[in-house]
Formats: C-alpha cells, structure tokens, sequence
C-alpha cells in the first residue's frame, strides 16, 4: 500500500480512539488515491484498503460510508452544474478544468465502487447526461477539444 495511502486511512481509524467522525475531507483523499492508483492499473499500490476500510468499528464505519457519499454527491453535483449550457456557451469556459474535474471525479467513483460504497443512481444519471453535454461540447470543437482533453489527462 502506498505511504500516503495507509497514513490517510490510519486517519480513519483514528477515529476509533479519539472520537469524532470523518467527513468528506477525510474521505477525498483516500478516494482519489485509490481511484488514481485503479486508473493507471496500479491495484497493488491500493491492496488492502478496502479490508481496512471494512474492519473499522460498526459506527465508525457508518459513518465512514456517509463521508465517502458526501464527497461523491458534492462531486458528482459539482460536475453537473458545471456544465450547464449556459456556462458552457460562454467564450471563456474552461474545458481543460471541467476534464480535468471530470478525471479526477471518476476517481472518486472507481474507489468507491472498489471499497463497495455506491452513489446515489440519481446522481450517476445526472453525471451521465452532462457527460453528453461536455462531449457533444468538446467534439464540436472538434481538435481544440481532443486537445483539452489529451492536456487533462497528462496533468
């Protein structure tokens, strides 16, 4: 498991001696994490976690799945609004963030669903439909788009 992995989720553990209850904010990185690690292919750097994660006291981990769903509504949300048409007509939009917003949301997801914790269907619909917005936006534009596209997957 990577470092910056097993620190972030011995976070959530913590939680079982000190009280208190993890919030999105401790739940995002370790969801990005993962899902990063999962998208280049790299399981071995995430192995474990979900054992970890599953382990945690009942009402800790409860309350662990409810952070994990306020990140991926807060994100999925957040992913939906922005690409409104209205934002999306203007001349200045910034594509290369909504991608690069839309990887890292993706992120969010495929961690999610390695750890067993699903979002909402409601929001994935949402996600799905601006998806086709952001799509149909970026093949209008045509190179520029690809472009964009290609920049937010190297960053």
């Amino acid at each position: 498991m990577k470092p910056e992995l097993d620190v972030a989720i011995g976070a959530i553990e913590a939680f079982a001696v000190k009280g208190g209850r993890p919030t999105r904010y401790d739940a995002r990185p370790i969801l990005l994490m993962i899902g990063e690690s999962l998208r280049v292919g790299r399981a071995e750097d995430v192995r474990g976690s979900p054992e970890r994660l599953q382990a945690l006291p009942e009402a800790l981990r409860q309350t662990w799945v409810v952070a994990v769903q306020d990140e991926l509504a807060m994100a999925c949300t957040e992913h939906v609004r922005s690409v409104d048409p209205r934002y999306l007509d203007h001349p200045h939009y910034d594509f290369a963030y909504t991608v690069s917003a839309r990887r890292e949301l993706e992120a969010r997801l495929r961690a999610a669903e390695h750890l067993g914790v699903l979002p909402d269907e409601a929001l994935l619909g949402g996600v799905r439909r601006a998806d086709a917005l952001l799509e149909g936006r970026l093949g209008s534009r045509e190179r520029g788009g690809q472009e964009m596209r290609e920049r937010a997957d190297r960053s």
